[in-house]
């Protein structure tokens, strides 16, 4: 008997007593699912421990259930080649009408409550991209259907990083002062959906630990929180060290482990402490040190040394204190947690000089901050009990010259050849992904993560870039568009990647070399503009805004900002030929391009879902700007003289030469006042 649900009718969720929190809160949304999808009833029942979950009578059941052991009939698709149990597994299996959801753990019960949710029409992104709810009025999933499925990487997850942004659509929408347990609950939910299960929560704007709430709702969702480089032992420092001190009353310590003594005991207490917080709870603990806010390693009591000294005393500096922050986990816990250590930036130099990390300890390496993985474990390190991990930018906050925290451009292609080689050379413990203030890097956040779950599998979607993205746009819109905007999404990260939006700089591109590369560039842009929008306008009206989030805006921006430059560059140019109308026209038409971006902004912001994102896209609100901003430009002080013609040869030659048929041009300007006619 299939598995049949009908629109208006009663549907039954069971479970047995004794299911964790995590998987309750997932079979509550599941519940709110089918009633979006299928409008009707949908009771959860829960069952005594005891009971035998059976079918429900009188009404289509579902039947969820977490598994506690490797033992009974559904064991044995759980097990790996080894025999071993496969953690965060999944089943979803029609038997006799009724669908059985099953898991190996709370997660693996939670990934398969939510791959059915998506499979029945509920994007992962209804509410940060509102992704409408796909209505139906049937669902049907034959007798005898079967799905197994696990992740690859073990942790998987990301960083929310620079984010300003985020914080103010916060205060603005979610109604919290900052970042906290509203906020977190929709982020938690929405990186379970996409089978995440690890963050580095937001550190520029609070701090997690300060909210004691914030780390008990990730233990009753299922998220494991950790920190990133520069934050030990669950602390953030950038907002927890000034207030900690200050409420302990200690007016001279400092954050330098060098300072023997009393300061030093001040650092374990601090240490301590959060470790004493956190101790119930599913996490996962940076162990190191580095500067406060991503800063140097601070090593006052190193001075007056030679550089090689003063290396070598870090080094063992710095084993002292993974040595220490391993005692106080074990003194505090009493039992192995998950521990990493991150060589990024100058602890990278110590580690590469004979820093020793304990092998149970997870090495989580750093690519280059725009995509590129410069390093990989060693045949030794491969062998480490406590496996590597890998933090991949997607976002990277840094001088205005090498930022870009406003869109990213790092094609899915390139990220998934990187991540490939970091699987295929052992990286498979921790992948986490730098993913700013989460909006507008949505696809490129679910990518990674469905590339960590599923990559090293037989016909994994991931596999073929633009096919996952067409399957993507496919689930989420109506018109079978996902090919074309899957070929547009890659066109636009070729072009934009080239020199990013935040980096825009006068004279990037050539206005009178190699046919004219500017203007090149801004024609890509416009027959972009030119799809996006013609694919916009089909879409159904309750579609647009989400189109306009995850496809549209970023081409309209790139190519806004790549105009205002271009037609900035151009005023330059009629400028220094004499063609001084064409020079204040160009400056003109240079304004109304950045005025038009901000226009979209506006409208992303206070239009576009009745204001709901107010906040959230604000490249020029945070220092330094998140987009580069009022290109040069050189209007001049006056226009003067009898019209004069000028005339410019392509690629600034003295006449036009044609071996093979082609197209070339030349520029006509006026280097007077008034005007005169052309006949060609």
């Amino acid at each position: 008997m299939d598995f049949y649900l009908k629109a208006g009718k009663t549907v039954t969720l069971r479970y047995p007593g004794g299911e964790s929190e995590a998987v309750k809160t997932a079979i509550g949304n599941l519940a709110q699912d089918l009633k979006k999808v299928l409008p009707g009833t949908a009771v959860v029942t829960e069952e005594a421990p005891a009971d035998r979950i059976s079918d429900a009578a009188g009404s289509p059941a579902v039947v969820v259930r977490t598994l506690t052991g490797a033992e009974g009939e559904e064991a044995g698709c759980f097990l790996d080649e080894k025999g071993t149990w496969r953690k965060e597994a999944y089943r979803l299996k029609v038997q006799d009408g009724t669908l059985y959801i099953t898991g190996t753990d709370r997660r693996g019960t939670i990934y398969g409550i939510y791959t059915f949710c998506e499979w029945m029409g509920v994007s992962p992104w209804y509410f940060f991209a509102d992704v409408p709810v796909r209505q139906k009025q049937e669902l049907i999933l034959e007798e005898g259907y079967c799905l197994t499925d696990w992740p690859s990487v073990e942790y998987r997850g990301i960083f929310i990083n620079d984010e300003e942004e985020l914080e103010a659509w916060v205060q603005n929408y979610v109604g919290e002062a900052t970042i906290g347990v509203k906020s977190y609950e929709k982020i938690f939910e929405l990186l379970l959906r996409l089978k995440a299960n690890y963050i580095w929560p937001a550190m520029h704007v609070n701090s997690f630990n300060l909210t004691p709430e914030n780390g008990a709702l990730a233990e009753r969702m299922g998220i494991v929180v950790g920190t990133s480089h520069c934050d030990m032992l669950m602390r953030s420092n950038n907002r927890e060290w000034q207030p900690w001190i200050r409420k302990k009353g200690y007016t001279d310590a400092v954050y330098d482990y060098s300072i023997a003594g009393r300061n030093r005991e001040i650092l374990k207490e601090y240490w301590r402490e959060s470790v004493e917080q956190n101790r119930d709870y599913e996490v996962c603990y940076t162990l190191g040190m580095r500067g406060i806010h991503d800063s140097g390693f601070e090593t006052k009591d190193l001075a007056g040394k030679t550089e090689e000294e003063i290396r070598d005393a870090k080094v063992a500096l710095l084993e002292k204190i993974i040595s220490d922050q391993r005692e106080i986990l074990h003194d505090t816990l009493g039992r192995e947690t998950m521990m990493t250590f991150i060589p990024y930036k100058e602890v990278l130099d110590l580690y590469d000089h004979g820093l020793c990390v304990p092998e149970d300890m997870t090495l989580v390496w750093a690519n280059d901050n725009y995509g590129y993985i410069r390093r990989y474990p060693s045949a030794k390190e491969k062998k480490r009990t406590g496996g590597n991990g890998i933090y991949y930018h997607n976002s990277y906050w840094a001088p205005p010259s090498m930022s870009y925290v406003f869109l990213c451009s790092i094609s899915l292609a390139h990220t998934r050849h990187e991540l490939q080689k970091a699987w295929d050379e052992g990286i498979r413990k921790l992948w986490v992904l730098n993913s700013g203030a989460i909006k507008p890097l949505e696809q490129e956040i679910t990518f990674f993560l469905r590339l960590a779950w599923e990559i090293g599998k037989e016909g994994a979607l991931t596999k073929d870039v633009e096919a996952f993205t067409a399957d993507w746009i496919d689930r989420m819109f109506d018109g079978k568009i996902g090919r074309k905007t899957a070929a547009l999404l890659h066109d636009f990260a070729q072009v934009t990647n080239v020199h990013k939006v935040e980096n825009m700089e006068q004279d990037a591109f050539s206005q009178t070399a190699y046919g004219d590369e500017a203007a090149m560039r801004i024609r890509r842009y416009e027959e972009m503009m030119a799809e996006g929008n013609a694919l916009y306008e089909k879409l159904p009206a309750k579609e647009k805004d989400a189109f306009f989030q995850l496809v549209l805006m970023r081409i309209h921006a790139a190519y806004f900002t790549n105009l205002a430059y271009y037609y900035g560059d151009r005023s330059t140019l009629m400028y220094e030929r004499g063609n001084m109308q064409a020079a204040a026209c160009y400056t003109g038409k240079s304004r109304e391009a950045e005025d038009a971006r901000r226009r979209l902004l506006h409208y992303y912001n206070h239009v576009m879902c009745g204001g709901k994102w107010n906040g959230i896209l604000n490249p020029e609100g945070f220092p330094p700007p998140r987009a580069a901003m009022m290109p040069v430009c050189t209007p001049p002080l006056k226009v003067a003289g009898e019209p004069a013609m000028r005339v410019d040869v392509w690629n600034e030659e003295k006449e036009l030469c044609f071996t093979t048929p082609g197209e070339k041009w030349i520029d006509i300007g006026n280097t007077g006042g008034g005007a005169f006619a052309v006949r060609l």
